[in-house]
């Protein structure tokens, strides 16, 4: 496979649908919204509610939208559910997941939540049994996408050999990319790399500096062209050279400013541009 196989094609980033975290912050009280706003997250009061009768709509709509746009794949990046030890969560996902046009895959991105915001052998054995492989890669029209793990680079204490295996796969992956000459190398994950800067401090949202730079420097080498997550609920942009650092909000429940939606991704030979739509806008 080399670029001369390039063909422009769009395809559709959703990420954090999160069956019941509308449930989950509902009722929440003021010492609890003023605590996320100490972590740039927003909280907005509600009255208390169960279940994930928001979620149903809002996914609904989303893969509607998609079935008329026919993208290429639909990039899922993490955060399909809340609680991992919620069955119901996890069917009503498969559910409305299903009425995706055959003709349209869904490539699943684990976040933090999907393993129980702990990563253990054990957690991370039923996120594949649920999802499948967590680092994987596909090639279409000339370009290579890559899905990572990112709760691995986040903490991989109590699942070392983990990182190492990633790091392989990554290195492996990106020179084969390389090699071939593909036009464009993208990747998928869920903790951004960083929000503002690449050297920016640790925190919550993204992958530890020290970790982050390891992978920064294969993606520069590699000359990878753009980076997809979710987990912070907003959107947000930034760049590391010419590798492009896009943060997408919530396809569920929005923690910024930015309303629940997707983004649409237009690949092209020469570039790669996109732009986030919220579903409240999109066509019934």
């Amino acid at each position: 496979m080399t670029s001369k196989h390039s063909k422009d094609f769009i395809f559709v980033q959703m990420t954090d649908v999160q069956f019941g975290m509308f449930a989950a912050l509902s009722g929440a009280d003021k010492q609890r919204i003023e605590a996320a706003a100490l972590r740039r997250l927003i909280i907005r009061p509600s009255p208390k509610i169960t279940g994930f009768v928001k979620e149903t709509e809002l996914y609904t709509r989303a893969v509607s939208e998609v079935n008329r746009l026919r993208p290429k794949f639909v990039a899922m990046c993490g955060d399909m559910i809340q609680d991992s030890n919620d069955l119901a969560q996890l069917e009503e996902l498969r559910r409305i997941t299903d009425q995706l046009h055959k003709d349209i895959p869904i490539k699943w991105v684990a976040g933090n939540h999907d393993i129980g915001n702990r990563l253990t052998e054990e957690s991370l054995r039923q996120y594949r049994d649920r999802f499948g492989a967590d680092d994987y890669f596909f090639d279409l029209h000339g370009s290579r996408f890559i899905v990572l793990n990112s709760n691995i680079a986040f903490n991989p204490s109590e699942v070392p050999y983990e990182w190492q295996r990633q790091l392989d796969f990554l290195d492996s992956t990106l020179k084969e990319a390389t090699q071939l000459g593909v036009t464009h190398i993208v990747l998928f994950t869920h903790h951004p790399l960083f929000v503002d800067d690449p050297d920016e401090e640790d925190s919550h949202i993204v992958v530890p500096k020290d970790r982050r730079k390891i992978m920064l420097d294969m993606l520069q080498s590699a000359n990878a062209s753009a980076i997809f997550s979710g987990h912070w609920h907003r959107n947000n942009y930034a760049i590391d050279g010419n590798i492009q650092m896009v943060t997408s909000s919530a396809v569920g429940c929005p923690l910024g400013n930015d309303p629940s939606g997707y983004r649409v991704v237009s690949v092209t030979r020469d570039s790669i541009k996109h732009k986030y739509i919220a579903i409240d806008e999109a066509p019934i």
